[in-house]
């Protein structure tokens, strides 16, 4: 009985075990070339001196799919679906797990949506948006503070919030497959 469980408990580890990702970082492409250089899609615009949001370099986002198994396991990852990404400013095409490089224009980042389709015919879709990396770092600091010291922390972070200069990212996109 006792091995029974000790199986079933490493079964269910490889099972949350994440795949390598084994492709090269995938860049985004501007749906607008001619206003962009590189993956910045404003960088025309602001040349110009118009008042577009600030280029802060780019960042990785790691996307992934799960489903059913081919055994009939529950919530598995699968790895070689296609996806497209559409932010609105730019796209990106790819096949899971991969890491998509786009551009980080802070609070001003727009929302992701991702949709892949298995061969199979199940898909999915998900949208993340930005979050204040930052802000996330000073309320994970609260925890353990106990109630006094995390309502004086929250304070403190919600006085030190600044979305000019604190960091934001994307979290990790998991597509789920139906």
């Amino acid at each position: 009985m006792r091995r029974a469980l000790i199986a079933l408990a490493l079964l269910s580890l490889a099972a949350c075990e994440a795949a390598d990702v084994t492709t090269p970082p995938i860049m985004v492409t501007p749906k607008n070339p001619a206003g962009a250089v590189g993956i910045d899609v404003y960088a025309r615009d602001r040349a110009r001196g118009n008042p577009v949001p600030r280029f802060r370099g780019q960042e990785t986002v790691n996307v992934r799919t799960r489903g059913q198994g081919e055994t009939g396991g529950g919530n598995v990852e699968i790895s070689g679906v296609p996806c497209m990404l559409d932010a609105g400013l730019y796209t990106a095409s790819f096949t899971t797990p991969a890491n998509v490089v786009v551009p980080d224009y802070g609070p001003n980042s727009p929302a992701i949506f991702v949709r892949c389709t298995h061969p199979d015919g199940r898909a999915g879709s998900a949208t993340v948006s930005a979050f204040n990396f930052s802000s996330s770092q000073r309320q994970n600091a609260a925890i353990g503070t106990g109630v006094l010291g995390a309502i004086v922390i929250g304070a403190v972070n919600a006085a030190n919030t600044n979305p000019e200069t604190d960091e934001f990212k994307y979290p990790a996109i998991s597509v789920r497959l139906k």
